[in-house]
């Protein structure tokens, strides 16, 4: 006997013979589906670019109007007069601030409890807020007494540790005071003060002279 045939259920049909079947409006349906594809697919893009440009912007601004907290140390002008500033240089109020000293320091290295800075309250209370421009400051001591003195009265390396905030946004920052670059610096003069200084003195020469006629 001859073995019967099955039919192959499984094959399709050539893709010439579907080719030929499509008619004109499939042709178009097509190329709506792929167009319309390719559209979101770059709509997706554009908008996934888009999003990332406003989170940068958005990130600009709020690197531009945010409060920060800047801790120095610096002379008075026209003295050795050694200072440490806290000072808010940006441009949003600086809320909530807590600042705290990893060392203990003695201004004028006369070791007194009640004057010891890192026990002062703005070192171990909060600061309801700081405006901007708005500075702080604490005297430290004339210069040749700071430089002279043992590191347990008048350290000359130590940070101030800084917690802050604005709005929503919270800041944590640690900023470290050097004063060995000040020793044996030049004192800083101010030129009208200088000037005004000069006035005063040809002033009172001249009051001077005044009354001794």
């Amino acid at each position: 006997m001859k073995p019967r045939s099955v039919p192959n259920l499984g094959r399709w049909p050539h893709w010439s013979t579907c080719r030929m079947n499509l008619s004109p409006t499939d042709w178009l349906t097509l190329a709506l589906v792929v167009i319309t594809g390719l559209y979101a697919w770059a709509t997706f893009r554009i908008l996934r670019a888009n999003e990332a440009v406003v989170a940068a912007m958005k990130e600009q601004t709020e690197t531009q109007l945010r409060p920060y907290l800047v801790v120095s140390a610096a002379p008075r002008i026209g003295t050795t007069l050694m200072c440490l500033y806290i000072e808010n240089t940006g441009r949003s109020v600086a809320e909530n601030i807590r600042l705290k000293m990893d060392r203990d320091f003695y201004p004028h290295a006369e070791r007194r409890e009640h004057e010891n800075i890192a026990k002062l309250p703005a070192f171990v209370e909060p600061i309801r807020s700081l405006a901007p421009a708005a500075k702080v400051t604490f005297i430290l001591g004339v210069g040749h007494t700071i430089f002279g003195a043992s590191d347990d009265l008048c350290p000359k390396v130590f940070s101030v540790h800084a917690d802050y905030g604005s709005g929503s946004k919270g800041y944590s920052e640690v900023h470290t005071v050097d004063l060995r670059p000040l020793m044996h610096s030049s004192v800083v003069h101010d030129p009208v003060a200088e000037e005004i200084e000069k006035l005063r003195k040809s002033l009172e020469s001249f009051l001077t002279s005044r009354h001794e006629a």
